[in-house]
C-alpha cells in the first residue's frame, strides 16, 4: 500500500545536485509516453509488483515465475526460461500531470500517488533487473525516489521421494532512496540513503496440484536500519489447484500481517487468456480488491490488471507488463 518513505539519517550534506525543473519534468513525461506506447494499456515500493501478481491480490510467492521471481521468490528462476520485460504502474495515475505540476511548483499534494517502472531480462535460471519508484502523500511537497537494481538465480533440488517438484534460489539488490524538492526552478536532491539485500527462496511441490513457496527478506543486509528502506517483509505462499478444477487458487501471508489470497483461472483450453480476482488485507488498512487478465500470443505475454480499495480513480492501483519469451 502507499507509504512515504522518511528523509535519510544523519545531517544533510552541504552540496546538493540540482537539475533543471524542466528537464526532470520533460524526462518523466517523456518515459510515460514512450513506456505507454510499448504498453497498450497502462504496499507500495520500488519493485515490479507484476500485474499477474496485483490480479490476485498479490498472492505470487508460490507461482513466481520468469523474470518477475527476481523480487517474488527467486526460486522460481529455477526452471529454464529467456525473457525480456517491462512494465508501468502506480496510484492516481490518471493525475499524474497534476501532480507533477504541484510539485514543480513546491506546494502540498492533495493527493498520494505514485509511478513505479521496471525493466530486465531473464537467462537461463538467471535474472538481473532494475525497478523505480516515484511517490509523494498527501499534504508532502516532496518527492520520494526509491530505486533498485539487482540479480538473482535458482537451483533445482532432487526433490523427497513422491514430490513433483524443489528449488531455491537467491536475490541480491542494491536499493538507493532520496528525497526530491522543487526550489526556486531547480530540483533538489538529498543524499542517497543505500543498502544492498541478500534475499532466499524456496519452491517445493509436495503433491501434484499442491506448491508452497517461501521468500526470507534480509537473510544478510547491509543496513543498520533495513525497514528504513523498504520492510523486511518475508512471505509464504501456497498454490492449490484441486483435480478436475480449471482454476488455480493462491494465498499469501506475510510476517506483517498481510493476507493476499486469488484465484486465476483459463477462459479457453489452450490458455490464451487467463483471467484473476484477488484481495488483499493489510491491517489497519483498507481492504483492496483487484482483478486482471493475461493474454499470451506466441511469445508475447500481456498482463494488466488494477486495484482498489474504493471506487474512486484516485485510489486505483493499475499495472501493466509486456514480456518476449525467447
Amino acid at each position: 500500500m502507499p507509504a512515504v518513505y522518511p528523509a535519510p539519517d544523519g545531517p544533510p550534506s552541504p552540496r546538493r545536485s540540482r537539475c533543471p525543473s524542466l528537464a526532470l519534468t520533460l524526462s518523466i513525461r517523456l518515459g510515460i509516453l514512450v513506456l505507454s506506447a510499448l504498453l497498450p494499456l497502462p504496499p507500495v515500493h520500488a519493485n515490479p509488483v507484476t500485474a499477474r501478481a496485483l490480479g490476485m491480490g498479490n498472492a505470487f510467492t508460490a507461482v513466481a515465475e520468469g523474470f518477475h521471481a527476481l523480487y517474488w521468490n527467486p526460486a522460481g528462476l529455477a526452471v529454464n526460461g529467456y525473457e525480456l520485460s517491462a512494465g508501468l504502474g502506480g496510484l492516481a495515475l490518471p493525475r499524474i500531470g497534476e501532480v507533477i505540476d504541484t510539485f514543480e511548483a513546491g506546494n502540498p499534494q492533495a493527493l498520494t500517488a505514485s509511478l513505479e517502472t521496471f525493466a530486465g531480462i531473464r537467462l537461463g535460471q538467471a535474472a538481473i533487473g532494475a525497478a523505480l519508484e516515484a511517490e509523494t502523500g498527501q499534504g508532502d511537497p516532496d518527492l520520494q525516489v526509491l530505486d533498485w537494481y539487482g540479480i538473482g538465480v535458482g537451483f533445482p533440488l532432487t526433490p523427497p521421494e513422491g514430490w513433483s517438484f524443489l528449488s531455491v534460489g537467491m536475490t541480491l539488490r542494491h536499493l538507493a532512496q532520496r528525497t526530491a524538492r522543487s526550489v526556486a526552478s531547480s530540483i533538489e536532491l538529498s543524499p542517497a540513503r543505500q543498502a544492498e539485500r541478500l534475499d532466499l527462496g524456496v519452491l517445493a511441490e509436495p503433491q501434484q496440484g499442491l506448491r508452497v513457496g517461501l521468500t526470507l527478506r534480509d537473510v544478510w543486509t547491509s543496513d543498520v536500519a533495513p525497514d528504513a528502506l523498504e520492510p523486511s517483509e518475508s512471505r509464504v505462499g501456497i498454490a492449490y489447484q484441486p483435480q478436475g478444477w480449471s482454476a488455480g487458487l493462491r494465498a499469501d501471508l506475510s510476517t506483517e500481517g498481510t493476507l493476499s489470497y486469488g484465484v486465476e483461472w483459463p477462459v479457453d483450453a489452450r490458455e490464451l487468456l487467463k483471467l484473476r480476482l484477488g484481495q488483499q488485507l493489510v491491517p489497519g488498512m483498507e481492504v483492496m480488491t483487484t482483478a486482471g487478465a493475461g493474454l499470451h500470443l506466441g511469445p508475447l505475454r500481456l498482463d494488466v490488471a488494477a486495484g482498489l480499495t474504493r471506487l474512486d480513480p484516485e485510489a486505483t492501483r493499475v499495472r501493466a507488463d509486456l514480456s518476449v519469451q525467447f
